[in-house]
């Protein structure tokens, strides 16, 4: 029983480094952004060398649909073991190269050159990373409560927003401005890599789920999965999108950027929105964890349409005015209940993912649903906020943005539950 157990956490460990990386490193990038814009671009691009490092962002974010088709059809037809664990070596190189690269004021454009290849790269590995995670480890608990498993990726995740937002706060406030500018802005990247490298090692011991060597022993793999997938499972991955979109917008929005575009537009200060994350993030992944585990009792479905139904009203409220976010009390307390809310949806949606494809076609499907979902919620989210708040100063129409996704959601768990088995 006590090997049992220990193998059962060796396992959630495994799949918990991965999620806490990426978000470890996209928060070390975000928060720092505003150093790598004086870093890697000339001093002479002043306030757009910022918008140019949130392109970068937004780049490697393209990239991670690629990584995720080819690793997802790699982790299809071959199996999960053997991906997953390339994946998350090749995600700590990009890190290390970012962590040793040359600044502008040393080698020019190269510089900026060189840091946009290396986030390239990066969002390639990504792209497979999370969803062999989830494939992965909803297979190996599929008859114990798999909701709860694969919450603890999510929780990951959060726990990164958390840890990053604080670490990169203490960074800012107590290390000098020269020794930040010279060698303390690498801190994150390299630790990062070294991160990683640890989860490869745990990884390389790790067993191939039983629900993929059953259907390798019945010789029942496809040929090309992604054919399969976007042939017969076109259904399941336009519902998959959607439900991964809202989660991945709002945590972009209410975790990372509107804390810190209120530094630049409302007068915050870096440490105000560090807080204002980490408390979003650390209500939410608490809230994961339990919502998750209560869909032993109470039907997925419930908690997703009321989450999503809380979420649409208090992004109403917010739109309309009657609820206003633009002082740092506000914020705290809206990002802190908006996390609460979302958490109904976050500690979900992984499981969910699994469930609306068959072992075939898993890690195809959850690579392509959530890797679109979080070009378009995360990605480019950085460029359409800040573009709004530069010309207009008013966040309303951004919270427009979220009323609208909130409601497409909550409409697409009638397609959920047509997919699903959550009766």
């Amino acid at each position: 029983m006590t090997t049992h157990v220990s193998g059962q956490r060796k396992l959630i460990i495994a799949t918990t480094i991965g999620s806490i990386f990426e978000i470890f490193d996209f928060i070390s990038f975000v928060f720092l952004s505003p150093v790598l814009a004086e870093l890697f671009f000339p001093s002479t691009m002043k306030s757009k060398a910022l918008w140019f490092t949130y392109l970068t962002i937004a780049i490697s974010y393209l990239l991670r649909p690629v990584g995720g088709i080819i690793l997802g059809h790699l982790g299809d037809k071959y199996g999960r073991k053997s991906v997953f664990s390339i994946s998350i070596l090749l995600m700590s190189l990009p890190s290390l190269f970012i962590g040793l690269l040359p600044t502008y004021a040393q080698i020019g454009y190269a510089a900026t050159v060189l840091l946009v290849i290396a986030r390239i790269l990066q969002g390639f590995s990504l792209g497979g990373e999370v969803p062999g995670s989830i494939a992965y480890i909803s297979e190996k608990f599929k008859n114990r409560n798999y909701f709860l498993a694969c919450a603890w990726l999510t929780f990951g995740a959060n726990f990164a927003v958390a840890t990053g937002s604080q670490g990169i706060k203490l960074l800012t406030e107590f290390m000098p401005h020269d020794f930040l500018y010279s060698y303390g802005w690498r801190l994150p990247f390299l630790f990062g890599s070294l991160l990683t490298i640890i989860g490869f090692y745990i990884r390389k011991s790790i067993s191939e789920s039983e629900a993929y060597r059953e259907i390798q022993a019945h010789k029942q793999i496809d040929r090309i999965p992604l054919v399969t997938l976007l042939k017969d499972y076109r259904y399941p991955v336009i519902s998959g999108i959607l439900l991964s979109i809202i989660v991945s917008l709002t945590t972009s929005i209410f975790h990372v950027y509107l804390p810190n575009l209120f530094v630049t537009y409302f007068n915050f200060d870096l440490s105000t929105a560090a807080g204002i994350s980490s408390a979003g993030a650390i209500t939410m992944a608490v809230f994961s964890l339990i919502f998750a585990g209560l869909t032993k009792w109470i039907n997925p479905m419930v908690i997703l349409r009321t989450a999503l139904s809380g979420m649409t009203l208090i992004f109403l409220a917010i739109y309309s005015g009657w609820l206003n976010v633009t002082t740092p009390s506000m914020l705290y307390l809206w990002v802190v209940i908006i996390s609460l809310v979302l958490a109904g949806v976050n500690g979900l949606f992984f499981a969910i993912l699994a469930d609306l494809f068959p072992t075939q076609v898993r890690y195809s499907g959850i690579a392509v649903c959530y890797n679109i979902a979080y070009i378009l919620g995360a990605g480019i989210t950085p460029l359409w906020t800040s573009s709004i708040l530069e010309f207009s100063h008013n966040y309303s129409d951004i919270m427009l943005v979220c009323l609208i996704i909130a409601i497409i959601s909550l409409a697409n768990t009638y397609n959920i539950k047509k997919l699903t088995n959550y009766h």
